[in-house]
């Protein structure tokens, strides 16, 4: 039995491209959740805050790259002239150089209102924060090249180089009194030593920024409207994910948030465990497909999501003060009653994500909508309601059921009215 299901994984190139990514994403996991239990221990409760709410502010800054890896991909995977595509991903690049280095400029600027604001104790985290995006757009050009062409092996060695050397660097340099300058610096060059990887394995596919010839071109032109969406649908999902922390940064004292940024680390385990799910998912959802094609593959998603991710809820649901202290240390066990809720929040973004990359390899412009309404009801929420940790875990559970509702009733009603050949379909709406 266990034979023929392998069989058929190994024949649908769906499955097979998700377990080769899957089994990449859970070595890259493993370091990656080991980095918080590890400086968890080494470091008192506010520094670790400071970490995770670094981390935090990198994940919703770095979304305008992020933006970038959904275009190149689509791009890819959609465009056949060879100098067309390497014209638009050069110009695409150049542009999001330019935005990169602005905003890390005006983080160098603003970096002590940022400390004040935030409640940290020193700036040079944020200087480290600047670094790391410029770095990050390269590496994020690069890796969605592989992942476009469905080199998953190797976009998985690159994340392995990126979780394992963030630990090695971090524990080396915490261990010499940097704190958390140490642990946010460890990142960036883990970050240096990824993109060398994933430069010398697309460095035939993509020739330097510097020195080539790039222009304006009408594919470039068309992207336009589609990098704004991207832009704010990844702003979306990653917001729903991961401001949580900064929210709480802002309202608690260092040391609450301290621990709250612990339990918030194990919860997000469901988000990163199954978002190699829609890695792969967007490279093989494309227009040109039927939509039944289509379907079949986000249902595919939708169980690998479901049944991954319900099986890590339902854990937190059972024994939250075991995964607690084992995890994160005695300790954090005060806080453990938060594990669930947060769980929850994390499953449902997950699925949100799923579906926010489906909508995005189609092109469907009403995403904007839900990706934009979300951080602003989770924004007011949290302004009038914040007295106590699980008043700012029920905002984001709200809003995350409410959204995923939408999105749902929009893939399973919706279709029967805009169909492929309505106008509506190739409008984009």
């Amino acid at each position: 039995m266990l034979i023929i299901m392998f069989n058929k994984i190994i024949q649908d190139n769906f499955l097979r491209h998700n377990l080769v990514f899957f089994v990449g994403a859970m070595v890259v996991g493993f370091f990656n959740y080991l980095y918080y239990p590890v400086l968890g221990r080494l470091m008192d409760v506010e520094s670790f805050g400071e970490v995770q709410a670094i981390i935090s502010l990198f994940l919703l800054l770095s979304m305008a790259v992020g933006v970038f890896r959904t275009i190149v991909i689509n791009i890819v995977a959609n465009v056949q002239d060879i100098k067309e595509k390497e014209a638009a991903i050069l110009m695409l690049q150049k542009l999001g150089l330019y935005i990169v280095i602005a905003v890390a400029a005006l983080i160098m600027i603003f970096s002590r209102q940022l400390e004040s604001f935030l409640n940290f104790s020193s700036f040079y985290p944020f200087i480290s924060l600047s670094a790391l995006l410029v770095l990050s757009l390269f590496f994020t050009f690069r890796s969605a090249i592989l992942q476009a062409l469905h080199y998953f092996i190797e976009v998985s060695i690159a994340g392995i180089f990126l979780s394992a050397g963030r630990l090695i660097f971090a524990v080396a340099l915490v261990y010499f009194g940097w704190s958390a300058f140490g642990a946010i610096t460890a990142i960036v060059l883990a970050q240096l030593i990824a993109l060398i990887y994933v430069f010398s394995k697309t460095a035939h596919h993509l020739p330097l920024l510097i020195g080539a010839k790039v222009k304006i071109t009408n594919q470039i032109k068309k992207e336009v409207p589609y990098a704004l969406l991207a832009l704010v649908a990844t702003l979306g999902v990653t917001f729903l994910y991961s401001a949580d922390i900064l929210i709480v940064k802002h309202y608690f004292s260092a040391v609450g948030a301290g621990f709250y940024s612990g339990i918030a680390t194990i919860a997000r385990i469901i988000f990163f465990l199954t978002g190699s799910v829609a890695g792969v998912l967007v490279v093989h959802v494309k227009t040109g497909n039927s939509s039944q094609e289509n379907k079949r593959t986000l249902i595919k998603g939708l169980f690998l999501v479901g049944g991954l991710g319900g099986v890590v809820l339902l854990t937190f649901l059972a024994i939250p003060d075991i995964i607690i202290k084992v995890l994160m240390g005695q300790r954090y066990l005060d806080y453990a009653y938060l594990l669930p809720r947060l769980g929850l929040v994390s499953f449902a973004v997950s699925l949100i994500n799923l579906l926010f990359f489906y909508y995005l390899a189609l092109r469907r412009y009403f995403l904007a909508i839900v990706a934009v309404l979300s951080p602003v009801f989770v924004l007011v929420l949290s302004f009038y309601r914040h007295d106590s940790l699980v008043q700012i875990i029920n905002n984001f559970i709200w809003v995350s059921l409410l959204a995923l509702l939408i999105l749902l009733i929009r893939l399973f009603y919706w279709p029967s009215v805009y169909g492929k050949d309505n106008f509506y379909y190739h409008s984009g709406l």
